[in-house]
């Protein structure tokens, strides 16, 4: 077994264990402001019950969205995913980061190993812009398709930035890039970092088969 195959059971069994009891609190979170609407509205201004309720909503939307990047790599390759879907677990974990995204093109489906490796590619900008960016994801062709990043404090994290502009490299010191090396190289994929103006970067992702 590799490592990556023992990293992918851990993690299933993990996020598994975890999504059950952070669902339940999340459903009876909502079940007791539903009832607190009609007993006690005054409680759900009550900044203790707000944070609560906040901090549910964004364990719950971190752990759907941790399960969906590192699900097995190996069942992504020839599916397709809605884009309402990917959308949903995006916009619910970013909501709590300084990360938005945009998509150029009106899709209705997207290949699952694509929708993957965007996933892994917003960790890996979360950490790469600590101050915040501006996502664009723009699908190209079948077998091509850019992320551009917009980072308006112009503040980056450059060993992160180098860790990107060497892919495959076993120099790389980031734990989220290293593993969207080895997704890169299960999927045939090979990808390119530009550094462009008005602190903007592109990512580059085409197919090597």
């Amino acid at each position: 077994m590799s490592n990556l195959d023992l990293f992918t059971l851990l993690s299933r069994k993990i996020f598994h264990d975890l999504i059950n009891p952070a669902s339940a609190a999340l459903n009876g979170m909502e079940l007791l402001k539903y009832n607190l609407a009609n007993a006690d509205a005054q409680a759900l201004e009550d900044e203790t019950f707000q944070l609560l309720d906040m901090s549910i909503k964004k364990i719950t939307a971190q752990i759907t969205f941790f399960r969906f990047c590192y699900s097995d790599p190996t069942t992504a390759k020839n599916e397709n995913v809605s884009i309402n879907f990917i959308n949903n677990i995006i916009n619910d974990y970013i909501s709590f980061t300084r990360l938005k995204i945009t998509y150029s093109d009106d899709l209705e489906q997207l290949n699952k190993k694509y929708a993957i490796l965007l996933a892994n590619t917003i960790i890996a900008v979360q950490s790469l812009c600590p101050q915040g960016a501006e996502i664009n994801y723009e699908l190209i062709d079948a077998n091509t398709f850019i992320i551009r990043v917009n980072n308006p404090t112009g503040k980056i994290n450059a060993e992160i930035l180098e860790d990107l502009h060497i892919p495959g490299s076993d120099k790389t010191k980031n734990i989220q890039v290293r593993y969207l090396n080895e997704l890169t190289s299960i999927y045939g994929i090979k990808y390119e970092v530009i550094s462009g103006e008005d602190n903007e970067t592109s990512i580059n992702f085409c197919n090597a088969n």
